[in-house]
């Protein structure tokens, strides 16, 4: 029973559902044909969304995750839960986006970026610093967050070990309290990544942990009610802001963050209360392999769309028969690299690092090292 309430399978299957989201959001790039597609405004205005369903299960896992390291700093000692921490997340994030980095700055040589693209010096988008937008590997601008959010939290390991909330709340508080006069009083303060709204989405993940670990399980199948329909209107306004950055962040934050949270606090109470219902194995595959479909799949869309054009197959193959095979291509390689890269990567580096492979997802155990 313990198994399977800490592997929360259901977030897996949601993990799933929001990367392939966003895969269908970004079937309308790159060709007039997908441009003018008649499903672009539906696919491409609610797809993004997927992204704050992951911000969201971003803050659910690693509040998880950090519950065990404090746990493992009182037996190892403070550097080692620490160290630990921090390796796991630069094993799982690092190796593959570098892979898919090098795949595209490749790809880019045969295929330059149009001149519209944000240049960012190479170092920041290696390594994820302030990568946004990032023009080599689109949909890692996430990542850039999501590596704030781990260096805040192994801060907070660091200072206190047994009391991660703390630096947490100070970072929040900050955030919040700054975005606040910032979009009040017009002051020109960046909020487009340091002090990004957009980062309190992971907040809401900590909070839905809170409950979810407290055996708060009522109401769930409402949360998600509400989160959808909350979702999906909450797209309305988003569309009208027109992608204004410091007021997009905030915006989106109220339209689709909040009910991201209501979708995954539903979703995991499902799991882990009486009934335990879980999301179908299919889900819960691509789940595991999401990171890999998520990073992968815009790369690919380029270069498929780039064959299309150079075969001289635009305009002659139907914009939907496209779609699909854009679709196709780009989850076919992501669960490619799943297998061939991302689970090997795992594996050896886990061993190499930490004495262990490290699991596809955080919520999973580690996986035991050979003769263990």
């Amino acid at each position: 029973m313990e198994t399977a309430r800490t592997n929360y399978r259901n977030i897996q299957g949601l993990r799933a559902i929001a990367a392939l989201m966003v895969l269908t959001s970004h079937l309308f790039w790159d060709m007039p044909p997908m441009r003018t597609h008649w499903a672009k405004p539906w696919f491409a205005a609610v797809g993004p969304s997927g992204v704050d369903i992951f911000f969201v299960i971003s803050g659910f896992i690693i509040y998880h995750v950090t519950r065990r390291s404090a746990a493992r700093a009182a037996v190892a000692g403070r550097g080692r839960a620490l160290y630990e921490f921090a390796m796991k997340r630069v094993i799982r994030i690092y190796p593959l986006y570098w892979i898919v980095f090098g795949a595209a700055s490749v790809m880019m040589i045969w295929l330059p970026p149009a001149s519209s693209f944000v240049k960012k010096p190479q170092v920041e988008l290696f390594f994820l610093i302030n990568g946004i937008p990032n023009f080599r590997v689109q949909a890692a601008w996430t990542l850039t967050f999501e590596i704030y959010f781990y260096a805040v939290t192994a801060l907070s390991l660091a200072v206190f070990p047994s009391r991660v909330h703390v630096g947490w709340l100070v970072w929040f508080a900050v955030i919040g309290i700054v975005a606040f006069l910032a979009t009040v009083f017009g002051l020109g303060i960046p909020l487009d990544y340091v002090f990004a709204p957009l980062v309190l989405e992971f907040l809401l993940g900590i909070g839905v942990g809170m409950l979810i670990e407290r055996g708060e399980h009522r109401f769930r199948a409402v949360a998600i009610g509400i989160g959808l329909v909350w979702l999906l209107l909450g797209t309305l306004p988003l569309q009208a802001d027109g992608g204004r950055a410091a007021l997009s962040y905030l915006l989106r934050l109220g339209c689709w963050g909040l009910p991201a949270a209501l979708i995954v606090y539903g979703t995991a109470a499902f799991e882990s209360g009486g009934e335990r219902r879980v999301m179908p194995a299919t889900l819960q595959y691509l789940g595991n392999a999401s990171f890999s479909i998520y990073l992968w799949h815009g790369v690919i869309f380029i270069g498929v769309a780039a064959v299309f054009d150079r075969l001289g197959w635009v305009g002659l193959v139907n914009r939907s028969l496209l779609a699909v095979a854009m679709g196709l291509v780009g989850l076919g390689v992501g669960l490619i690299s799943y297998h061939v890269l991302e689970r090997p990567l795992l594996r050896v580096l886990g061993r190499r690092f930490l004495d262990h492979g490290v699991a596809s997802h955080s919520l999973d155990p580690a996986l035991p090292a050979p003769g263990h």
